[in-house]
């Protein structure tokens, strides 16, 4: 009996947290089933949209599509520089798959401010920062790992980090207010 516990829980944690569908490839099983390790995500949602670097619209398991937000990064914005690859890059990462979230908070537009988990257990944020395709958020979030991520990518000049000037996002929205 203590044998088949383990794969007792990992059954019901499978099945509780994915969103399973039939599928002929290995590829598409992989990308519609949710990993949530020790029951950690509050629950998993197929994304279907990608805003820009850091927002995304997901389905739920009763097909309500939330817009979230993701937690401890902040990416360029759309009409800024590097916000079209910054974007492309969270593609890459989670559209059309079915990913963990673990909600932080709500935020002032009343968007839920997420932790995003890839089908293969990835911090979406730290991809991200690694990519050098968005701040650290440093505002809101303390984590001295994204920190280091972020340093990291600065120093080898990666993604927005090869711009002569980048720009924070929260700067260029605040000069764009004062036009």
């Amino acid at each position: 009996m203590k044998q088949l516990l383990p794969l007792i829980l990992i059954f019901t944690l499978l099945s509780s947290c994915g969103n399973r569908k039939d599928s002929n490839s290995a590829e598409q099983q992989i990308n519609n089933t949710c990993i949530c390790e020790n029951d950690f995500c509050d629950y998993c949602v197929k994304v279907v949209s990608i805003s820009d670097g850091d927002t995304f619209r997901g389905l739920t398991e009763d097909n309500e599509e939330i817009k979230f937000r993701i937690y401890g990064i902040d990416a360029p914005e759309k009409h800024q520089a590097f916000g079209n690859r910054s974007q492309q890059k969270l593609s890459e990462l989670i559209f059309g798959k079915t990913v963990g979230i673990k909600i932080q908070e709500r935020d002032y537009f009343g968007r839920l401010v997420v932790w995003v988990y890839t089908p293969d257990g990835k911090d979406v944020s730290a991809e991200m920062l690694k990519a050098g395709m968005a701040w650290h958020f440093k505002k809101y979030d303390k984590s001295e790992e994204y920190a280091s991520l972020e340093k990291n990518a600065r120093l080898k000049g990666i993604g927005l980090w090869a711009d002569k000037n980048p720009i924070a996002p929260w700067e260029f929205r605040r000069s764009k207010k004062r036009r």
